[in-house]
């Protein structure tokens, strides 16, 4: 049997990365909603971010598949969203603010406007806002105000987003919001981590489900996406799966 050509061993790979960041994916959205990772959780993300560099080393006809390059920002945003705790008094040499993180979601989103739903973009960027300026007002200003100014060149995303932002920070004391001063602890019971953990959550779940589903996982399901059932065993049968 001649040995496959470099063009095929890289759609191979496609093939594999697509289905082990989706599976990697389900574990984190998982294991931030229990707000705990794991060893097999940290042992997946390892794995596909290897897969992706060797991925990387291949000679692609073009870029990635928009479909799989968008599951890996959702991968790596996921990841370091799953590896993140309040700083308190910690070394954070290595540490990521939030207000990064937040940044970095709301940049996929604009990318990703056809996909998403502006109100549960908007109110959990909004959300995202009230935790970093609770943890990092004093310790990361400059990350902290580069979120607070994040702005698109699309009037009407930027009205959404005031409006979200306005709705959320009116429940903040001074200087961001106008209720009564509050001690941290009270903030604290206000804004509970919980609450951001789980919007995060469902917002990342219902967008996996619309979603292709990785072709080795429609194979092993029987059917292929806009394929019969029998057009799709024809095809596991010509490539002997």
């Amino acid at each position: 049997m001649a040995e496959p050509s470099p063009a095929v061993h890289a759609t191979v790979d496609l093939m594999i990365l697509d289905y082990l960041v989706c599976l990697c994916i389900s574990g984190i959205i998982e294991a931030i909603r229990q707000a705990r990772p794991t060893e097999d959780i940290e042992w997946s993300a390892l794995l596909v971010e290897q897969f992706h560099r060797r991925l990387l080393g291949h000679r692609l006809d073009g870029p990635l598949p928009w479909d799989l390059d968008f599951k890996l920002r959702i991968f790596y945003l996921s990841n370091q969203f799953l590896h993140w705790d309040p700083p308190k008094d910690r070394d954070l040499g290595h540490f990521v603010p939030l207000s990064d993180i937040a940044v970095q979601f709301m940049d996929f989103c604009h990318s990703a406007v056809a996909h998403v739903s502006r109100r549960r973009w908007f109110d959990l960027g909004a959300h995202f806002m009230v935790h970093a300026i609770l943890e990092e007002q004093a310790r990361f200003p400059d990350q902290l105000d580069r979120f607070c100014n994040w702005r698109t060149n699309d009037s009407e995303l930027d009205i959404w987003w005031e409006v979200s932002r306005t709705m959320f920070l009116e429940y903040m004391p001074p200087p961001f919001g106008t209720v009564d001063s509050m001690s941290r602890e009270e903030l604290d019971e206000v804004w509970p981590l919980q609450w951001l953990q789980h919007r995060y959550v469902e917002f990342f779940e219902d967008l996996m489900e619309v979603l292709d589903a990785p072709l080795l996982l429609q194979l092993e399901r029987g059917q292929l996406e806009g394929l019969t059932r029998e057009e799709t065993q024809w095809i596991r049968n010509y490539c002997g799966i």
